[in-house]
């Protein structure tokens, strides 16, 4: 199946196709029917025909279900054992003859059968063929969680709704959003932390929302409680507020004044986001911990007791907001088991760790003390963070490909309730912009690939999906397939993404990339470019970054030859050599960036996109001011 994600079990039925009748009005079951968001999801998928309820046919009250075919070819699909048989958020979904059936026992597997079906038909001449199959499918993690990072340059806003549309086509079901001075605070004193020109507007943030409940993701908002708050303490009235002087974005937790303010702010976030369960206080990379003197009196000097007594109080008011909270773990590693267990067992651990071949050695200790605590827990895989490389244009893929595969492995082995795919825009809010949102579409849909079904690449849409359901449902997990009938393995994940995100098929990947692997997503764009029909615009800026990096590579060249120069001032062959490299240089340098300006604006607030062209160009502008102009070179 060419979907993201690859379904858990895929079995065709032979000697038959499927062979859409579009004309077919769409039934729901009553219990899809009274669900609006289910309603407004089928009428998405068949945009033009009629949506009614199934009526007296004999579907179970409790089940969803949704026929698009003709009514003489209604399939059995066993909907009354549904809820039985598949786990949470699963679906089964059947295509034969001139009908498709999904029924699930709950609404979110329906939109999640419905998100499937809308893949396959993508792109689907009229007249046009499927297999005919039967799916059974349901995700390994519960929470799978997208997320925006607004700290620096992030999508214009209207674009940040209408991204949740194709997050939830993954099937992701939670979207984790570090404002900072982007929300639109409106009580005192934090109104004034809001940014001058780009904190959304209320009208704003409520289409963000209702997106996100239309399409079945939570919105966790993200609250810096402890450390990375340097647009609140870096103003002159609160920076008597940080733990030390230097430290520019760390609060010292033993003043009153500090707590205030940002439960202040936590309940502002609360009362915007009523449908969420969580609310993520942050308190990771804390450095400056227990330096001030007032902390050290206060516990003694101990890093861990400070950490512990003032998330215990933040823990405390969260939950008083009716919210449940989450940390991050990084302090917590630090702490012995005497100390941990001093920690409020209300709150939810979410442990990050990007980087290594060993994630598991690294996390699982703390992980499975916390778990022995009663502590629930969730893990962070990155789609794009600082990989020791915060002039990055996009995710370096490598890295976090291994690192989502390593977590989703953790996710199995420790139970975890759920996982993120942490995004960052930058180190923190006074760095340079890490790359550009729209360039890990890639890494984010891996994510969701293998957090909904980890086995993906090894067969696993070949295996029987009524048996390994009923296990699943029963917390086994077994590796067992159907001894006949099974489709062939899985295309490689790269061109499931090709396919489904930009419309190349993987026919046509093999005619212009040949051998391939998951790696070259990113290396291969602009041989792609002609071939894409889908979200062309992605790919233009991810070529046009590429560009630019053949350019600034190339740039290392100009110093060998400026050596040479100066070794053989009166030489007119090198001074040729290096002309010319310069000039080649800054015309590529010159091209990149207007092809990389020209596509930003199509994503990006104009002065963002003119903020992330300068943080990529500046050195460059500097050398040729200030050293080659200096020499005499001249473009």
């Amino acid at each position: 199946m060419l979907t993201i994600p690859l379904a858990k079990s895929c079995i065709p039925i032979g000697g038959t196709r499927y062979a859409p009748d579009w004309e077919s009005e769409v039934k729901l079951s009553s219990a899809a029917w009274q669900h609006s968001r289910l309603t407004a999801a089928a009428e998405a998928l068949f945009a033009g025909r009629e949506c009614r309820v199934s009526e007296g046919e004999g579907t179970e009250a409790s089940c969803y279900e949704l026929h698009w075919g003709p009514q003489e070819e209604r399939l059995e699909s066993g909907t009354a054992e549904m809820p039985e048989v598949l786990p949470p958020q699963g679906y089964r979904l059947s295509l034969r003859g001139r009908t498709a059936t999904i029924a699930s026992g709950d609404a979110a597997g329906l939109f999640y059968g419905i998100q499937t079906l809308r893949q396959l038909l993508a792109g689907l001449e009229p007249g046009a063929c499927l297999e005919a199959a039967n799916v059974v499918d349901w995700p390994d993690v519960p929470l799978r969680c997208m997320n925006y990072d607004l700290r620096q340059t992030f999508s214009k806003p209207e674009l940040l709704v209408d991204y949740i549309e194709t997050m939830a086509s993954f099937k992701a079901n939670a979207l984790l959003i570090e404002y900072e001075d982007k929300f639109p605070f409106a009580e005192e004193p934090q109104r004034a932390f809001r940014h001058p020109r780009h904190a959304l507007t209320d009208g704003q943030l409520d289409r963000l929302l209702e997106a996100a409940e239309r399409s079945f993701i939570e919105v966790i908002p993200l609250q810096q409680t402890f450390g990375h708050l340097e647009y609140v303490l870096g103003r002159e009235e609160y920076k008597h507020l940080r733990e030390t002087e230097e430290s520019t974005g760390e609060l010292c937790p033993s003043r009153p004044e500090a707590s205030a303010l940002v439960c202040g702010m936590l309940e502002e976030l609360a009362a915007r986001h009523p449908r969420s369960r969580y609310l993520h206080l942050g308190c990771d990379e804390v450095y400056s911990l227990c330096e001030c003197a007032v902390c050290r009196e206060a516990f003694g000097g101990s890093r861990n007791m400070a950490f512990l007594a003032y998330v215990n109080r933040l823990v405390d008011f969260t939950c008083e907001l009716s919210k449940k909270p989450i940390i991050w773990q990084d302090v917590l590693a630090e702490c012995s088991d005497e100390e941990l267990a001093l920690l409020d067992k209300r709150v939810t651990v979410m442990s990050w760790h990007y980087n290594g071949k060993n994630v598991s050695r690294l996390v699982t200790p703390l992980l499975t003390r916390l778990q022995e605590l009663g502590v629930e827990v969730m893990g962070a895989p990155s789609v794009r963070c600082f990989d020791a490389k915060d002039d990055q244009n996009y995710p370096l893929v490598r890295e976090r490909l291994a690192n989502i595969e390593q977590w989703t492995a953790i996710a199995a082995e420790r139970r975890l309730c759920g996982l993120v795919g942490t995004n960052w825009t930058a180190v923190f809010s006074l760095g340079v912009p890490y790359g550009v949102f729209e360039t890990s579409w890639y890494t984010m849909a891996c994510f969701a690939d293998a957090s909904w079904n980890r086995k993906r690449g090894s067969g696993a849409n070949g295996t029987s999906g009524r048996s390994e359901a009923a296990d699943a449902s029963s917390g086994s997990n077994p590796n067992g397939s159907s001894s006949s009938g099974q489709l062939s393995p899985p295309l490689p994940f790269i061109d499931r993404f090709l396919h489904v995100f930009h419309g190349v098929a993987p026919e046509t990947a093999e005619r212009l990339l040949g051998n391939r692997d998951d790696e070259d997503y990113y290396s291969s764009m602009p041989k792609l470019l002609d071939a894409v029909t889908r979200n062309a615009g992605v790919a233009r800026l991810i070529a046009a970054l590429l560009d630019f990096e053949r350019a600034a590579d190339r740039s290392r060249t100009i110093h060998k030859y400026a050596y040479r120069r100066e070794l053989y001032p009166d030489s007119e062959p090198e001074w040729r050599s290096l002309s010319n490299n310069y000039r080649i240089t800054r015309e590529g340098l010159r091209r990149s960036r207007e092809r990389i300006a020209e596509e930003l604006r199509a994503f990006q607030p104009d002065d963002m996109a003119e903020h992330y062209v300068l943080s990529r160009f500046y050195l460059h502008d500097c050398l040729d001011e200030r050293l080659y102009r200096e020499m005499g070179l001249r473009e």
